[in-house]
């Protein structure tokens, strides 16, 4: 999330040691969040709808995995750490996490204040980075297994602990004492329990996301032979993953799919085999996790082929955090000053898409959606019925700007800056 893209060589030429296609695939995943809470730009009907379907969820576990990755580079790559520079890295990445939950929870805060109901994820972030640490010394093989094993595991213990919070348990008095003193929770409702297994994207489902691309992330990225083994590989683990769920589906029957948006509901647990966009379940995971790893097979390979061509998007992609905190903000500007409605409106494209055959293939963009009486007009009127096109067309222009002057985004320059003063300080201490 912090690091920067040098300019990009000719096709072939010499690759350097900063992978661009990364920042690429980073561009990519924020891509399709704005796709989804703003719509789709310079798109509409069916290629609209599909577009924002294709999105929902895989965007999500694109961002994720990234996470992952991210943290190989910034531990070594290949070569993890050991001694003491694997300590300093484990403070680092800790340090690191805080901030970044610091940072996703005044976003939150600052986007429920206008009452628009969404999910931000950074805060979830924060928690994978957390979780992520132990794990740190690990190479692929080590991280590789790791991740099978809490893609196996990790949604089915995430629905039964859900189940005993629910009921009159244990369970429950530990969560409620613990939300009684949790800061997240009583500033904007992002405690630790919600991160961990009440919110849309708990990290007891999402974190084998992360140990896979941190998995990825320790391999020769710059090999040609490695980014066709990990195309294949996410075709493969894509394509076994929604067909076995199929069959499942199939068998089990009752299931009707396209109506889940979120973590599978504790009174439906026949709705684990399904492979939902954001329901956190094993097949969802391998689905969406194996087109994941096609995209940065993909564009790793394309920023060596296409030269300069995909300046524009890297650019974009090394400054995902602060696009992303953008973005929220100005879902928060459109209830505040462009007029959306509180309450009654979907959220996002992907779940009118859900609605299947009863949705209308002429489904404005989000921002054209009824008003609850108020009309902006002018300039204000302009942006909010094409903010898919500005918006698009902002986060590709502001970071080649902005990029002109500094090395990183504001956010990423913020946290990264924070870290290195913060861990300077523990080090000297020490």
């Amino acid at each position: 999330m912090t690091a920067v893209a040098p300019a990009l060589s000719s096709p072939r030429t010499e690759r350097t040691r900063r992978l661009v296609g990364i920042d690429i695939a980073r561009f990519f995943a924020v891509f399709g969040m704005f796709c989804i809470h703003f719509g789709v730009p310079f798109a509409h009907g069916d290629v609209e709808v599909w577009i924002a379907q294709f999105s929902s969820g895989r965007s999500t576990a694109l961002f994720t995995l990234l996470a992952g990755v991210s943290l190989a580079m910034m531990t070594g790559r290949s070569e993890p750490p050991t001694g003491e520079a694997l300590r300093q890295a484990r403070i680092k990445i800790a340090v690191r996490a805080a901030l970044l939950l610091v940072v996703g929870i005044a976003l939150a805060k600052a986007t429920a204040a206008t009452g628009f109901l969404l999910t931000v994820i950074i805060p979830f972030y924060g928690l994978y980075f957390l979780l992520a640490v132990p794990f740190i010394r690990l190479r692929a093989r080590g991280l590789l297994i790791a991740a099978v094993v809490a893609a196996a595991v990790g949604p089915q213990l995430s629905f039964v602990l859900r189940t005993w919070i629910a009921g009159d348990t244990p369970m429950r008095a530990i969560v409620d004492a613990v939300n009684l003193v949790d800061p997240g929770h009583l500033i904007a409702d992002a405690g630790v329990f919600k991160l961990l297994l009440l919110g849309f994207y708990p990290a007891a489902s999402y974190l084998p996301l992360v140990l896979a691309g941190m998995a990825v992330g320790r391999l020769d990225l710059q090999s040609t032979k490695v980014r066709c083994w990990l195309a294949a590989t996410g075709l493969a683990v894509t394509t076994v993953g929604y067909q076995v769920s199929s069959w499942l589906v199939e068998t089990v029957g009752g299931l009707p799919q396209g109506q889940i948006e979120g973590t599978v509901p504790i009174e439906h647990p026949e709705w684990l085999v399904a492979a939902a966009a954001h329901s956190g379940t094993t097949f969802e995971l391998l689905d969406s996790g194996g087109i994941a790893l096609v995209f940065v097979a993909v564009c790793l390979e394309l920023a060596d082929r296409t030269g300069r061509a995909l300046k524009p998007l890297a650019a974009a992609g090394s400054m995902a955090l602060t696009l992303y905190a953008i973005h929220a903000l100005v879902l928060a500007w459109q209830i505040v000053v462009g007029g959306w409605p509180l309450s009654g409106v979907p959220d996002t494209l992907a779940q009118l898409a859900s609605m299947g055959p009863a949705l209308p293939t002429d489904v404005p963009n989000m921002p054209a959606f009824p008003r609850d009486g108020h009309h902006p007009d002018g300039v204000v009127a302009f942006v909010n019925t094409y903010m898919p096109e500005v918006f698009l067309i902002f986060s590709i222009a502001f970071p080649l700007i902005w990029r002109r002057f500094f090395r990183r985004g504001p956010l990423e320059a913020a946290v990264s800056e924070s870290v290195r003063r913060i861990t300077d300080h523990l080090f000297r201490r020490r």
